[in-house]
């Protein structure tokens, strides 16, 4: 039996006066939420100090009234607006301003830009502190155009820092770093820092590069595009963990997730050259020479120890088969000592992930997926098609586990393709192979190795 309900509905006339106080209510949320968007989240009585640009530059305490500064120098208002309370909020106003040399941000401080640009080499610099944020800038180089990199210049530097936001930001048209996580001494370590929302467009390096001894570093939700498209310089990077050394521990925990990274024609989208607990999970990369990169390179070519636990899951790489050097898509590297010396990256996972549209133009160790001195790994429920030469190539692997992955669609490049390749292994060894859809009949693993050894 179907049963149909009816329901009368009666017209409400609401009072006069209550109409009125509802309508006055939605206007002052509305206020509040625009506020809100470019305030981070504070009400107005929050703020404790304003920078205003009309004719002159302004800043005024909110509590007092105080006029802190008034003048025609943008970097020195800032540098007094920074300089006026020990913690609180500082807004700045809508409008251009510029900064020759870096303005240090104390501790407890958030700094909040109303549709405002700074332009300049070193904006903003923390050395030493701790709750400090900057969001919602449009920050950019003083140039027409990006330069060659040539140094350390950064618009956002933090060193030996902790607790530290950049949010919700713009960085354009830069040299050299967008934002860089320097460590100048042993002594130095940065922790707990959140990178998140930001954009970094158009620019000639590196969008955030993490240096050495950096611990629970978050680098989520941000877009880098069109880096280096010029090419003007022979490397790039999207987000970079910089080189280790013998001397200096390695950073950690460093987890680089949901970022969309595209148009790198020169080389790499996400790179790390030597980190323990690196998490690489559910980025975008596109049209990157190097879509992804994990490695252990040491600038004093001295390797005490091997790097450890890195987790690459759930990435869409699409690669330019058109361009004219086109690399693989998923490295992953062991350190090189001298004499050919190989130690190996330890505890590695590399799963769920979508790789399409690359080739390798080295041709030596090409791949959808590469690993190269690697012990400890497990490669599974990994979608790849359209890759030239080799959908995974494992070289001087131990440990490996390769399974669940769907290969198919690979493209002959300089010599017969196959789904799996194992070469340059030791005289004992353990590849377990198994349950991997493909679409070839012949030569699907390739071994250039005693194959009776593996699993």
């Amino acid at each position: 039996m179907k049963i149909q309900e009816t329901v009368s509905l009666g017209k409400i006339r609401l009072p006069e006066k209550v109409f009125v106080l509802i309508l006055v209510l939605a206007v002052l949320i509305t206020l509040y939420l625009s506020y809100s968007y470019f305030i981070g989240d504070k009400e107005p009585e929050d703020v404790e100090i304003i920078v205003t640009k009309n004719e002159t530059v302004s800043v005024t305490d909110t509590s007092t009234g105080t006029v802190v500064y008034n003048g025609t120098s943008d970097e020195e208002a800032i540098r007094a607006a920074v300089g006026s309370i020990e913690k609180g909020t500082i807004l700045i106003e809508q409008g251009t301003y510029r900064v020759d040399s870096p303005i240090k941000l104390r501790s407890d401080i958030m700094i909040i830009g109303n549709e405002c640009q700074i332009i300049g080499y070193n904006i903003f610099r923390m050395n030493g502190v701790a709750n400090v944020t900057i969001k919602g800038f449009n920050f950019s180089n003083s140039d027409e155009k990006y330069m060659r990199h040539s140094g350390t210049n950064s618009i956002v530097e933090i060193v030996n820092s902790n607790n530290c936001h950049v949010l919700d930001n713009t960085f354009r048209n830069f040299d050299d770093y967008g934002l860089y996580l320097s460590t100048l001494s042993m002594t130095h370590h940065n922790s707990q820092i959140t990178i998140r929302g930001n954009q970094f467009l158009d620019y000639g390096y590196c969008g955030i590069m993490i240096d050495k001894q950096a611990s629970q570093i978050f680098v989520e939700d941000n877009v880098f595009r069109d880096i280096n498209i010029r090419k003007i310089n022979p490397n790039a990077y999207g987000v970079a963990l910089a080189k280790g050394s013998s001397t200096y521990a390695y950073s950690e925990y460093i987890y680089i997730r949901n970022n969309v990274i595209e148009n790198n024609p020169m080389w790499e989208g996400i790179d790390s050259h030597g980190a323990n607990h690196v998490y690489i999970l559910d980025n975008t990369v596109k049209n990157c020479r190097i879509p992804i990169s994990v490695a252990q390179i040491n600038s004093d070519n001295k390797y005490p120890e091997p790097v450890h636990n890195v987790t690459i899951t759930g990435n869409y790489v699409k690669g330019n088969m058109s361009a004219p050097k086109q690399d693989s898509g998923i490295y992953v590297l062991g350190g090189r000592g001298p004499g050919g010396s190989v130690q190996p990256y330890r505890n590695v996972i590399v799963s769920d992930n979508t790789i399409s549209d690359v080739n390798n133009w080295l041709h030596s160790n090409d791949g959808g997926i590469v690993l190269m001195g690697v012990d400890g790994a497990k490669v599974y429920n990994n979608k790849i098609a359209n890759v030239g030469g080799t959908g995974i190539n494992l070289a001087n692997t131990n440990n490996i586990q390769v399974y669940n992955n769907e290969i198919k669609e690979l493209i002959k490049v300089s010599k017969p393709i196959s789904c799996v390749s194992v070469s340059d292994v030791k005289d004992s060894y353990v590849i377990d192979i198994r349950d991997n859809a493909i679409d070839l009949k012949d030569n699907c693993i390739y071994y250039d190795a005693d194959y009776s050894f593996a699993q």
